[in-house]
């Protein structure tokens, strides 16, 4: 996946995170190599948000999280600090690494996924 089409996805995603009073996120799934994140303002609601991520290189996150919907949530690493995760986690050449921002946890902690390909779904309710 190219990167002008990754990051046109990632600000759609937060666009609509940052439409919302808040929102949990939540691993729901990673089967053959797919790992899907599900954003909703109460988990035990049904979910109004899926984020999925294609041909996984590493996961390194909590399994739920909660995200202050006034900052980015979703991040992708480049540069210096996409090279230091590169290393520490043998990441071959074509894969991206996106950074969801947690709240309640340091200024220098991640949710880190990295992938080939992410798309979403919006869930209407």
């Amino acid at each position: 996946m190219d990167i002008v089409s990754i990051k046109t996805i990632m600000a759609e995603i937060n666009s609509f995170i940052q439409q919302q009073m808040w929102l949990d996120f939540e691993v729901i799934q990673y089967i053959r190599n797919k790992l899907t994140v599900i954003g909703s303002i109460d988990i035990s609601n049904p979910h109004d948000l899926e984020i999925h991520f294609e041909d996984i290189s590493f996961v390194s996150l909590p399994i739920e999280w909660k995200t202050d919907t006034s900052k980015t949530a979703l991040l992708l690493l480049e540069g210096e600090a996409a090279i230091l995760l590169n290393k520490r986690f043998h990441v071959q050449q074509g894969y991206h690494i996106f950074k969801f921002t947690p709240e309640d946890y340091p200024e220098d902690f991640g949710c880190y996924v990295g992938a080939r390909a992410i798309s979403y779904q919006i869930i209407k309710h």
